[in-house]
């Protein structure tokens, strides 16, 4: 698959050619959400070879930059992303992915989704700590990883 160059505004904003714009890495961020709720799952990055296996099989892929790896979310844990829709923005330099989520979660952490704690804003922000929005995880990361390294580094 190749992509449209860029040749104009008009092209990129009007036009019905995909043309994305990845950034001076090779990257174009991700963002996924529930295709029934809504519901934020993950943000991620993809680079073109990502995108290009995310649009043809129908499955999300992204591009690990702590370890500069492609990667096919689920293929370790099962909880494979099926994308419902695939949106770009105006400049097509973001993409939206509406997916549904085999087995209920997209964390690593083993909740639902990436969003799990919230950050005190405004008055409440004077200590601010996080809360935690979810309770519960959807598996233990330790029986569906074993020993296999965090996906995410420090």
């Amino acid at each position: 698959m190749r992509f449209a160059p860029r040749v104009s505004v008009e092209q990129v904003e009007e036009g019905t050619d995909l043309a994305p714009k990845f950034d001076a890495d090779g990257l174009i961020p991700a963002v996924t959400t529930d295709y029934e709720s809504g519901e934020l799952l993950m943000h991620g990055y993809m680079n073109a070879e990502a995108l290009e296996r995310t649009i043809r099989t129908g499955e999300a892929h992204y591009f690990s930059r702590s370890r500069q790896a492609l990667w096919h979310k689920g293929a370790t844990s099962g909880l494979v992303q099926r994308v419902r829709e695939l949106m770009i923005d105006d400049d097509q330099d973001c993409v939206w992915l509406r997916v549904e989520v085999e087995g209920g979660a997209s964390c690593h952490v083993g909740y639902r989704s990436c969003f799990y704690r919230r950050v005190p804003v405004g008055t409440e922000a004077e200590d601010p700590r996080l809360e935690f929005t979810d309770d519960r995880k959807v598996f233990d990361p330790a029986e569906v990883y074993g020993d296999a390294p965090n996906p995410t580094k420090l």
